[in-house]
């Protein structure tokens, strides 16, 4: 069952896990012109997202003093980085929290391996002085967007995508590719064309499993790739396709991390994520 363009371009028409604001919200990341103000405009205009914005800010996760009443003041109180962060998990939560059967994930998998690999990248970033780390952190949280789109598709290939894998040795992303006609890295960066992310979030999209090829967006992909690896091992999230990856350890070289470095970004995991689960508990 090969794919055709018209085919992806009409799941992608269809699917909205991701509000045309948070493509506005993402270009913010690659241009350093804009400000407060700016992100504000965009937020004031989108009643639901504010709403939201304003319930997570006013939670005790952040802990703020007394009322934050608009986005604006949000933003002060946390900062550009952290509210563009909500923004993107409130606006993948709903299509990353369902399950995904062609890839053997139940409900809330994927968002719980997102959100597992987008606080890692992020801690790595911050370790490896990437600027902005947001930029890892939002790599990571859609790395699997293209699982969305092409789930159904998996769902019906399996077999198919398996015997390849275990027959010639390839990885389970060539075998969707050779099925379908398509890899999920593929639509993440069609998707993230789409809506008009920037370009070096569509590379990370396209090249988390193969960072080697990243030439514009090499140290984000790695570091993707690395958060990537980690919640594997670790078991977060896992489905049909987490034995079928082959581990580059010259990425991790590459990015010269150390041990100790790696085990206090594990060692710091699960704090975070339960902050995380706490403050998305009652959506």
């Amino acid at each position: 069952m090969i794919l055709t363009i018209t085919s992806i371009l009409e799941e992608i028409d269809h699917l909205k896990p991701v509000a045309d604001v948070a493509g506005k919200v993402v270009a913010l990341l690659d241009d350093s012109d804009c400000g407060t103000a700016d992100l504000s405009e965009i937020i004031c205009h989108e009643p639901a997202l504010t709403a939201n914005v304003l319930k997570l800010a006013n939670s005790s996760y952040f802990g703020l003093p007394g009322k934050i009443e608009d986005a604006r003041q949000a933003i002060v109180y946390l900062g550009m980085d952290q509210v563009v962060d909500l923004i993107l998990l409130v606006s993948c939560s709903k299509s990353f929290r369902g399950s995904h059967e062609g890839y053997g994930l139940d409900a809330g998998k994927l968002w719980e391996s997102a959100v597992s690999a987008a606080i890692v990248a992020g801690d790595l970033a911050d370790l490896k002085g990437i600027k902005p780390s947001s930029l890892a952190f939002t790599g990571a949280l859609l790395r699997d967007i293209g699982k969305v789109v092409l789930n159904r598709y998996v769902r019906t290939g399996i077999e198919s995508i398996l015997a390849l894998v275990n027959s010639l040795g390839i990885t389970f992303k060539e075998a969707e590719r050779r099925v379908l006609g398509f890899d999920h890295a593929q639509i993440g960066a069609m998707l993230a064309e789409k809506w008009h992310f920037p370009p070096s979030l569509q590379c990370i999209l396209r090249c988390y499993h193969t960072p080697s090829r990243a030439k514009e967006c090499y140290p984000e992909a790695s570091i993707v790739y690395l958060a990537d690896a980690i919640i594997r091992k670790m078991g977060i999230g896992t489905g049909l396709d987490d034995d079928y990856y082959k581990e580059d350890e010259d990425v991790a070289r590459s990015l010269e991390l150390s041990e100790s470095q790696i085990r206090y970004v594990i060692d710091g995991f699960e704090g975070k994520m339960e902050r995380v689960r706490t403050l998305f508990a009652s959506d």
